[in-house]
């Protein structure tokens, strides 16, 4: 079956080779790449790539796709998604982000979609990965609020509104081709009136999952803090935890490092409680490794 990939990035390199990597060998027909930074050092490695079409998004290409270049981001991701979906003739478009990789167990991407009957949109939910001592690649799934609270327990709070995650528990979406009228958001798709368009929701049950590699290190999460801080999505409880590190004294990054350890960690007992609650995916440790292309 068919199907394009869209995506806005600004990651380094190594995530985007990992990314059209994948992607590309899950079946896409196309890896489209807006590069959010026109001046990315490796546009041009990109976009020798076969099946891969790198677009620069210049003032000039927002003001072509009719927004400003100065608008917040997820309102110049929703524009470019839009953009991609109704350049699509045919097949389905997938929305997702650099540190997105979608998996279904067994089969490639393209080969799965040929036995899905979704007339219209596929919508897949999160599998987050974590850090842990156990051997292989470990990602936690959206579990019941009550049981974040059984296991986090006076922790719960940075854990509850995204059902066990730190990052969204959305999901992301496939988009079968032919709706003038559908826009794009990060997410789901609307249609004219603004209403969601609803369609199958898929998740471990089925055997797919969207893995979120939200973050691979220290350095990485470290890197983001400032944009998590102003970011209007961000859990509430854990902005507060992170101004308090910032503003309580002593060894501010320690402070930050024991936090990171707790959102994107394991410890064995986690590990344990949430097994039991049907909340781990096991992947082995080389699992998604980009080949030399």
């Amino acid at each position: 079956m068919s199907f394009v990939v869209a995506a806005i990035v600004n990651e380094p390199e190594p995530v985007l080779a990992r990314f059209v990597s994948w992607y590309l060998d899950q079946g896409a027909h196309e890896v489209q790449l807006y590069l959010d930074n026109p001046a990315h050092p490796a546009a041009a490695r990109l976009a020798a790539l076969p099946r891969v079409r790198v677009t620069l998004c210049t003032p000039d290409f927002w003001q072509g796709i009719g927004i400003s270049p100065d608008a917040r981001f997820t309102r110049r991701q929703n524009a470019v998604l839009t953009h991609a979906y109704r350049a699509l003739t045919d097949g389905w478009l997938l929305n997702v982000d650099a540190d997105e990789l979608m998996y279904a167990r067994g089969a490639t991407l393209a080969d799965w979609l040929a036995a899905q009957t979704e007339p219209q949109t596929i919508r897949v939910a999160t599998a987050e990965h974590v850090h842990a001592p156990e051997a292989g690649q470990l990602f936690r799934l959206p579990i019941p609020r009550a049981a974040v609270n059984a296991i986090y327990g006076a922790e719960a709070d940075l854990f509850r509104r995204r059902f066990g995650l730190i990052g969204h528990a959305d999901g992301k979406s496939f988009h079968r081709a032919g709706r003038a009228d559908l826009r794009l958001r990060q997410h789901w798709a609307e249609d004219a009136a603004g209403e969601e368009v609803t369609g199958a929701r898929l998740g471990a049950a089925e055997g797919v999952y969207l893995l979120h590699f939200i973050a691979p290190d220290y350095a990485a999460w470290r890197a983001k803090l400032e944009w998590r801080l102003g970011s209007h999505g961000f859990p509430e409880p854990i902005k507060e935890r992170l101004r308090a590190i910032a503003t309580q004294g002593g060894d501010v990054e320690a402070g930050y490092r024991t936090l990171f350890d707790l959102l994107h960690g394991l410890t064995p007992a986690h590990s344990l409680a949430l097994a039991a609650a049907g909340g781990v995916l096991r992947l082995p440790a080389t699992f998604a490794a980009p080949p030399a292309r």
